[in-house]
């Protein structure tokens, strides 16, 4: 089976910080920022941003770039 990993930047290619993303940006309130999980894509090709107590953000769209490799 062909596995596809991807890796999220932020829109000027810098690396994310996703604790800072949960405490300063509206779209991102109500994650937990001392336990971030990472990125997600739904089937739809929707971006989500989990921590690890189960809650989810979607992503606002320009957000953040995408790079697709295949593992």
């Amino acid at each position: 089976m062909k596995r596809e990993l991807f890796e999220v930047r932020n829109s000027d290619g810098s690396e994310p910080d996703l604790a800072q993303i949960a405490l300063t940006e509206s779209w991102a309130q109500g994650l937990i920022y001392c336990d971030m999980e990472g990125f997600a894509i739904e089937q739809d090709g929707t971006l989500i941003l989990l921590d690890e107590c189960g809650n989810m953000a979607h992503c606002p769209k320009g957000r953040f770039s995408v790079r697709w490799s295949n593992g």
